[in-house]
């Protein structure tokens, strides 16, 4: 018999996983597992957990439902708690798993992690696919070694030579978790939740409430941003907005989990330019997507430099973390009211917009002078949305150390709250 191990990380869904209905075509029986690094839960880095209370309802949500959707092939999904490489290598050898498959994935740890479980099991046939990125990396009309170190003239090669790839199904079949072995991993996974610390409920924040885990979730806000409300057909207006629902397609955090692929968001804008219309705003998302697929492969490009503070460009900052300052920026006690109230909204709801993390991340790194990474840290812990790529290589873009030809880049607070909160009401709403 042909054991089947699929190993969920980033790619918390069924429709458009190719390693998942790779495996499934491979094995005679299969059985699912979703590792809860527990130093993320418990340890700190650079002063903060890894894992912070938003994001971790976010993936309980997400793999409970994930759960569920699997129960309906028969298959079984197994939650285990521990130090990945340690938990997934024992759950290898005493399940007796011949095959495991896993998402690619461009994350220094997160290879790091399926290396060492391959050196600890040389009989074991793993196989991977992707599709966390919008294109493969044999797809990009560059090498690793030849990728631009900015975003533009990366963009323009992508845009003129390269097709994204396509979404897959999901699976019209997947084969049946072995009769005998059910018990056994349900007990198993009943007694990892109970190890688990509880889930924080969410803020009553209109939003927060909206950001729940899961595929079907995923596969709806998509549906809702463009067709139901039109909102895509004005996102590139809309899209600097700090508050509310409907002014960016708050996809991200689906993203950054896999509850949604961006291949199937680029089908759904290409299917509604080609149902409603094409313009500016609808093309812009997939700008957006193409700073995302950036970063992703700027980060395996990157490897471990993608977290140290002197970035890929090598060249330290002088700024340096002082406790209490770094504490008046996480408390939103700052001298700048604009940066309060974006710090009091990602620490209640775990989401803040994309022009708020830009503005917070440079006053950070110049009016305050503090080291880039703490900052950098609290967005890992904080964020619903948190995706290892786009994080790091925003912040060292922000910070002078990264993929940014131009160095340190610095707003001006005052010129950013009147053009973005004019009449001062995201600032009274969050302070």
């Amino acid at each position: 018999m042909k054991n089947g191990l699929y190993w969920f990380e980033h790619d918390l869904r069924i429709s458009d996983n190719p390693a998942l209905t790779q495996l499934a075509r491979s094995v005679d029986n299969l059985v699912c597992v979703y590792c809860f690094n527990t130093a993320d839960i418990n340890d700190t880095y650079f002063s903060h957990h890894p894992l912070g209370p938003h994001r971790y309802r976010f993936l309980h949500e997400a793999v409970d439902e994930l759960r569920t959707a699997l129960a309906e092939y028969n298959v079984e999904l197994v939650v285990l708690q521990g130090e990945p490489v340690q938990v997934i290598s024992e759950f290898i050898t005493q399940n007796e798993i011949s095959h495991v498959g896993k998402h690619y994935h461009t994350g220094y740890r997160e290879r790091e992690r399926l290396e060492a479980v391959k050196a600890k099991h040389s009989t074991v046939k793993f196989s991977e696919a992707n599709a966390y990125t919008l294109y493969n990396l044999a797809d990009l009309p560059m090498s690793l070694a030849d990728l631009p170190d900015v975003f533009t003239p990366f963009r323009k090669k992508v845009e003129k030579q390269a097709t994204p790839r396509k979404p897959i199904s999901a699976p019209g079949f997947l084969p049946a978790t072995a009769d005998e072995k059910k018990k056994a991993y349900q007990a198993l996974h009943a007694a990892n939740m109970a190890l688990l610390p509880p889930v924080t409920q969410a803020s009553d924040d209109n939003v927060a409430q909206r950001l729940v885990g899961g595929e079907k979730v995923a596969q709806a806000q998509m549906e809702y941003y463009s067709f139901t409300s039109n909102a895509l057909a004005e996102y590139k207006v809309t899209r600097n907005g700090l508050d509310g629902w409907d002014f960016s397609s708050k996809l991200s955090a689906w993203l950054a989990t896999g509850c949604i692929s961006p291949r199937q968001v680029l089908a759904g804008i290409t299917r509604y330019e080609q149902d409603v219309v094409a313009n500016d705003s609808t093309y812009w998302l997939f700008f957006e997507l193409l700073w995302r697929e950036f970063f992703q492969w700027h980060a395996l490009k990157a490897g471990y430099e993608l977290y140290v503070y002197a970035g890929v460009q090598q060249q330290a900052p002088y700024n340096k973390h002082v406790k209490k300052v770094h504490d008046q920026w996480v408390n939103g006690t700052t001298p700048y009211p604009i940066i309060n109230a974006c710090m009091n909204q990602l620490r209640e709801t775990g989401f803040m917009s994309n022009r708020g993390r830009q503005l917070v991340a440079s006053c950070y790194v110049h009016e305050l002078g503090q080291d880039w990474r703490y900052g950098a840290a609290y967005f890992q812990s904080m964020l619903v949305d948190y995706d290892p790529a786009s994080n790091y290589g925003n912040w060292q873009y922000l910070a002078g150390v990264g993929c940014d030809p131009r160095g340190h880049r610095q707003f001006n607070l005052q010129k950013q709250t009147d053009t973005y909160d004019p009449k001062g009401e995201f600032i009274a709403q969050w302070t």
